[in-house]
């Protein structure tokens, strides 16, 4: 797989992310996947940064259910956009070393 490109599922996913949620602004790969050195078993860790978001807890837990319609290795950690930063610890870490998914 191209180290540069999302893996199909994600983009699927996050596709359909966006006609459920008009506020998703960003999306990220990061981890093995973006790196390129995933294998067969490795998660898909996609951050997902929203604007204007509420609760990150509940809108975690009900991307995490959708993903079984997608593919169960997708991970999706939820930001809003004002924690997702250089100064956030996680944050930080994708953007040193993902990359952003078009939207």
């Amino acid at each position: 797989m191209d180290k540069r490109k999302a893996p199909e599922s994600v983009l699927r996913y996050i596709d359909y992310l966006k006609k459920l949620h008009p506020e998703l602004k960003k999306a990220y790969l990061f981890g093995s996947f973006a790196k390129g050195n995933s294998k067969t078993d490795s998660d898909m860790d996609v951050a997902l940064i929203f604007q204007d978001i509420g609760d990150t807890f509940d809108i975690q837990v009900r991307l995490m259910k959708l993903r079984r319609q997608f593919d169960t290795r997708i991970e999706p950690h939820v930001f809003s956009e004002t924690d997702f930063g250089i100064s956030h610890p996680l944050a930080g870490e994708i953007l040193k070393t993902g990359f952003e998914i078009i939207l």
